[in-house]
């Protein structure tokens, strides 16, 4: 390859933002794309399948957005999103025509893997799948997980069979890519981590003077079941018989009212306050007052909050998932509320941690500059 060569990438994404301030549930995915368009060896394409919902082709930053797909989630059926394909590829077809992209790169290795993928035999591209969230997992008992879906499955399996290269964020999800694929597709995969903005999340940003009158823990996670909140509040209650003070902060949807219901039954309303969805520009005075930051997922494919948390400067308490274990030292495995009670305790008592080599690794910079050299790799 020509050194000088701008590289053309296409990504194939379900769903990117329209703007700058809709980060549409992805913002590490989107952060990562603004970054690498101002990068003067890339130039972006990016297609998105569902979201939003128009049909459109715009600029935004230095990237070109082609949406695909005009109906609402609510009305997406199989039909409709078929519809959505066929348009995709005529839509490739013909940007590919006038300047042959170099790459072809999905982020998520289901539906957008699986055209991607056909796109990427069909013109003689260089194709990257992206695992992003649950296409590895399979929780049968609170029926999460893109491989308990044949359909799904499927679309996953022709995918990894057929990237030149899979890209995941951890070590975690490396090994479900060995344990389920086995060594052919684990010895074509590589940990690239989505990065954190450096420019949002700082140490400064990480402590005020809390009026809380005991040491506060903040959680940000949906109350899904994946999330396991369940064990989160069974762990409070148990660190409450040490902390009576303690008080956890939980952002994230909760139309249900899970989290409140469930922390009064169990005896700790007061200790737990309910804040419901944050945007992602507001994470960062969320994070104010903490002390420290505590997840209970029994499944991530990285987790970005865990990220967000450390470069605030706060310790990290977490289940076995995702990027977890590569930054902190208090991990317990899902489910165990014991475990994560005592690892809150500990970390309550211990000094400021010292992340190592944090920004050199897991910066939204040192993440694109990663992706670039993929790319170049890839093309060469």
């Amino acid at each position: 390859m020509n050194p000088q060569k701008k590289i053309n990438a296409a990504w194939v994404i379900s769903g990117f933002y329209s703007d700058e301030n809709d980060f549409g549930g992805a913002a590490a995915i989107h952060l990562l794309a603004k970054e690498l368009s101002h990068d003067p060896g890339i130039h972006l394409t990016v297609f998105a399948l569902y979201h939003p919902h128009l049909i459109k082709e715009f600029r935004l930053h230095n990237i070109n957005v082609l949406t695909l797909n005009s109906y609402p989630p609510e009305k997406l059926n199989r039909v409709r999103k078929l519809k959505a394909w066929r348009l995709f590829h005529r839509k490739f077809a013909e940007k590919n025509k006038l300047e042959k992209f170099d790459i072809i790169h999905s982020f998520w290795a289901g539906e957008p893997g699986y055209n991607a993928s056909i796109a990427a035999k069909k013109h003689n591209i260089p194709f990257a799948a992206n695992i992003c969230g649950g296409e590895l997992a399979a929780f049968p008992e609170i029926k999460y997980g893109q491989q308990l879906k044949k359909t799904q499955k499927y679309f996953i399996d022709k995918t990894m069979y057929r990237a030149d290269k899979i890209v995941c964020g951890c070590d975690f999800i490396a090994e479900k890519v060995s344990d389920i694929y086995g060594n052919n597709i684990a010895d074509k995969t590589i940990r690239l981590p989505f990065g954190v903005d450096t420019s949002l999340f700082a140490p400064k940003q990480a402590k005020e003077t809390s009026n809380s009158g005991g040491p506060v823990l903040i959680n940000i996670a949906h109350a899904v079941p994946v999330k396991d909140h369940k064990t989160l509040l069974s762990a409070i209650a148990l660190v409450k018989k040490h902390c009576p003070g303690i008080l956890l902060k939980v952002y994230g949807n909760d139309p249900e009212g899970y989290v409140m219901s469930t922390s009064e039954n169990m005896g700790i309303g007061s200790n737990v306050k309910v804040f419901g969805f944050v945007e992602y520009i507001q994470i960062p005075e969320a994070l104010k007052g903490s002390d420290v930051f505590v997840l209970s997922s029994v499944y991530e494919s990285q987790n970005m909050s865990i990220l967000e948390a450390a470069f605030t400067g706060l310790p990290v308490v977490s289940t076995n998932v995702g990027v977890a274990r590569e930054i902190s030292p208090y991990i317990s495995e899902p489910g165990d509320a014991i475990a994560l009670a005592e690892n809150i305790l500990i970390a309550l008592k211990q000094k400021k941690p010292v992340y190592k080599e944090l920004h050199e690794k897991f910066s939204l910079k040192a993440s694109a500059e990663s992706y670039k050299k993929l790319y170049n790799e890839m093309v060469s």
